[in-house]
């Protein structure tokens, strides 16, 4: 959702540099004549990019380099590089949704005051993704273009890495020493595919609710959610009136004393055990009809033979946030609805469907899968566990997913570090380079119900330790994850969480 990832990347740009206040801090290097250094840049040879634009700007007192420039064939790119105090550390962010602009935020000059913020010593960098779209959801960028669909599904975070190192070291005489990349939804996406297929870009990578599995996620999951809650009349069949009862009676059988359910793996929850009685509608019980709908919620795209395709569905403890995701009035204006059908219509096909293909116009097959995978398996989907060279690179990878999550289902999270983990010879063996943290109760990138004002967020700030475990060698271990639970706006519940041993 636009605003979740927008909100996402301005915390995890506030959570970096929060991180630097626990680190010991090497003497700060100014750099003079950083004004005029900055202007340069605009007639620096970078290769496979072009600076734009380059100049001071400056936030809360401290000044910064603000770069911004074009990476062949159109993607728009910008970095922050801090004009004194710099000490080598480079953080870079992903983008959510199908990305589409820019959202590197000046810290200090974003609202959000903290002494480590305010010291503007850390360089950030972001790109659009290789495309422009102003709402996230807009594929028709891709529909007659494979190489822009590769920029984005595949190469835009990687082809910033090197351009970041390049122009950094036009302006500071050296390129990082050390590199992190921060991304959630698809920026954790984003996340793995660089652990995965160029392990040396980044030293550290921070990989949140991962929506790794692109053409399961975007062309089965989502699909299967709109199709079972639109009625034969085209309009939704569980309406959001009926969300709170429903997440009670969740609660009432599967939630701890935190009022989150801690694993929804575990939940033997049955939707009809709180069926309306037979004539009547109320908000305080699902009809028939709507029991018919959670349950296919709970179960996730499965083919008539029951095989899975996709890796589970929606988590119990999530069901408020439901409303923002899967139940537009009609189903097709949802969030979910919208960015599905734009994947599938411009993204998903070598051959795109017809102008008036729809989300009903879906098969739940294996044979339909196998064609998403096409280019699912080449350029979108960053499901491969073999991290061995990311390993051999020094790499730390932290993933985290919330068991709440509405728009990408944790078990999808817990599934894949189950394959990293056997790939790495067990969980012990993949704790050298890995961990996943799971929050109980988080929800989609651990912003709070609504996905809307800064005061519901609430982040499990796993940045730090994963600094610390690059430059210090200091692995993480039981951290402290605040969550907001949904059914009480404002107040938040810290959680300790260990890391997460998907074998078990």
């Amino acid at each position: 959702m636009p605003s979740v990832d927008g909100m996402r990347r301005r915390i995890g740009i506030i959570a970096a540099l929060a991180v630097l206040a626990t680190l010991v801090a090497a003497p700060p290097q100014a750099h003079a004549n950083s004004a005029v250094a900055c202007r340069a840049l605009t007639t620096a040879n970078i290769v496979g990019a072009r600076v734009t634009e380059a100049g001071p700007t400056t936030g809360t007192g401290h000044g910064y380099c603000r770069v911004r420039g074009t990476i062949a064939p159109q993607t728009t790119f910008e970095l922050l590089l801090p004009a004194e105090g710099w000490q080598g550390q480079y953080v870079q962010e992903g983008c959510g949704g199908l990305c589409g602009r820019v959202e590197l935020v000046n810290p200090p000059a974003a609202g959000y005051q903290c002494a480590a913020a305010a010291d503007g010593r850390l360089a950030l960098g972001a790109t659009d993704g290789g495309h422009a779209d102003p709402d996230d959801t807009d594929g028709s960028w891709a529909r007659d273009s494979l190489a822009l669909r590769t920029v984005f599904g595949l190469t835009s975070e990687h082809s910033l890495a090197g351009v970041a190192r390049a122009v950094m070291a036009a302006f500071y005489g050296r390129p990082p020493a050390h590199s992190y990349f921060d991304g959630c939804s698809t920026g954790g996406r984003q996340a793995l595919m660089l652990a995965q297929r160029f392990p040396a870009d980044f030293d550290g990578i921070f990989a949140g609710a991962p929506a790794a599995d692109l053409s399961g996620l975007g062309g089965m999951f989502n699909p299967w959610m709109i199709q079972h809650n639109t009625d034969p009349h085209g309009r939704p069949v569980l309406t959001a009136d009926k969300l709170p009862a429903l997440h009670a009676a969740v609660l009432a059988r599967c939630g701890n004393a935190d009022r989150v359910v801690a694993d929804p793996r575990r939940c033997d929850f049955d939707p009809a055990s709180i069926r309306c009685p037979a004539g009547t509608d109320t908000a305080s019980c699902p009809t028939p009809a709507q029991v018919g709908a959670v349950q296919a919620f709970y179960s996730g795209p499965v083919d008539l033979d029951g095989h899975r395709l996709y890796a589970g569905g929606q988590a119990y403890g999530s069901e408020l946030g439901w409303s923002a995701t899967f139940l537009g009035d009609p189903p097709p204006a949802s969030w979910a609805a919208r960015i599905s059908l734009s994947y599938l219509a411009d993204l998903a096909y070598l051959r795109n469907p017809p102008a008036d293909f729809t989300l009903a116009d879906v098969r739940f097959t294996r044979a339909e899968l196998r064609r998403l995978n096409v280019l699912g398996d080449a350029i979108y989907d960053a499901t491969d566990p073999d991290l061995r060279a990311f390993r051999a690179h020094g790499g730390k990878l932290i993933l985290y997913h919330g068991t709440a999550d509405p728009a990408v289902p944790v078990t999808a999270t817990i599934g894949y570090y189950g394959a990293v983990e056997r790939a790495a010879g067990g969980f012990v063996a993949s704790q050298v380079f890995s961990r996943l943290y799971v929050i109980p109760g988080g929800h989609h990138c651990l912003v709070g119900p609504g996905f809307a004002a800064p005061d519901e967020i609430a982040l499990a700030e796993l940045l730090s330790p994963l600094i610390a475990w690059v430059e210090q060698g200091t692995p993480p271990g039981e951290e402290a994850a605040p969550i907001l639970p949904l059914t009480d706006a404002g107040q938040h519940v810290d959680q300790t969480v260990l890391p997460f041993d998907a074998l078990r």
